[in-house]
């Protein structure tokens, strides 16, 4: 394995606007701006690269208290491509894809850290 395999292999960039649940997209900005060298879209994306290899996707309960706002993501098309397959093998949309993969990795980081 070299060093070079952390970063992604170049690709198209594509800006889209998603609605994100707020308190998902504050703890990405916490950890955007805090633990790693990494910008939100950069996070986003290796959410969504982690769902499309795992295909584990939870649906979990709406809160009826949770806000969603819009956010434009820089995205790569490698990961908007497979989130599209996902989206037609699966039923659900995009932008709920998107928050499941934040969601699922988010968790994933709390076990972690206990």
């Amino acid at each position: 394995m070299s060093v070079f395999d952390r970063f992604y292999d170049k690709d198209v960039i594509i800006q889209k606007t998603f609605e994100i649940e707020t308190t998902l997209y504050d703890r990405l900005e916490f950890l955007s701006e805090n633990i790693y060298d990494a910008s939100i879209s950069k996070l986003v994306n290796a959410c969504i690269d982690d769902l499309v290899e795992t295909e584990d996707i939870k649906l979990y309960p709406k809160d009826g208290k949770e806000l969603y706002l819009k956010h434009s993501l820089l995205l790569r098309r490698y990961s908007l491509d497979n989130l599209e397959s996902l989206k037609v093998k699966y039923g659900i949309s995009v932008y709920k894809l998107i928050n499941i993969a934040i969601r699922k990795c988010l968790d994933e980081l709390d076990k972690e850290n206990k």
